[in-house]
């Protein structure tokens, strides 16, 4: 839950009793409202603004993540094309080659030797793109779960500054 929005609540809940009871073990104690707002506002005060930082970068979540998968699908897209280009260059070449036996064996050899290097290209393209791809997507992972965990640190120090209101 946002921690702006429970100290909202909590404003809210003064803003509408005249001085609110607070109840602990047995003991009833009659906070006047003035104390309990400078109190939440202390808090709004005091949080970081990393909060703020860590809470924009959990909406922007989705978009950083489309944005990678994005980025990873052009770089395999344009590794595809580019050996796509070079079978058919070197499938070029290899036509241009056959004018007699000698040179139809010749370029036989050299056909299949550019077609293996393009696939070799091909493949290692390929795999520089999943590599990338992955190293985004665990940056991506590593930094949500860094958000997560401040978010989880903020919620603790609320929940303490909640009871300590009502101590």
């Amino acid at each position: 839950m946002d921690v702006n929005k429970i100290l909202d609540e909590i404003d809210d809940l003064v803003d509408h009793t005249n001085m609110p009871v607070i109840i602990l073990a047995d003991r009833v104690f009659n906070m006047p409202n003035e104390y309990i707002l400078e109190k939440t506002e202390q808090i709004r005060v005091s949080l970081p603004t990393q909060l703020q930082r860590a809470e924009q970068i959990t909406k922007d979540k989705d978009r950083i993540i489309s944005e990678a998968e994005e980025k990873a699908s052009n770089v395999i897209a344009e590794a595809a094309e580019t050996a796509e280009l070079s079978i058919r260059k070197a499938q070029e070449e290899a036509r241009q080659l056959v004018s007699n036996h000698e040179v139809v064996r010749m370029a036989q050899q050299e056909s299949q030797r550019v077609i293996d290097q393009a696939k070799i290209d091909a493949d290692s393209i390929r795999q520089g793109a999943l590599e990338y791809a992955k190293n985004v997507m665990d940056k991506l992972n590593s930094s949500i779960h860094e958000i997560s965990s401040r978010v989880n640190d903020v919620e603790n120090v609320v929940q303490r500054a909640s009871q300590e209101l009502l101590k």
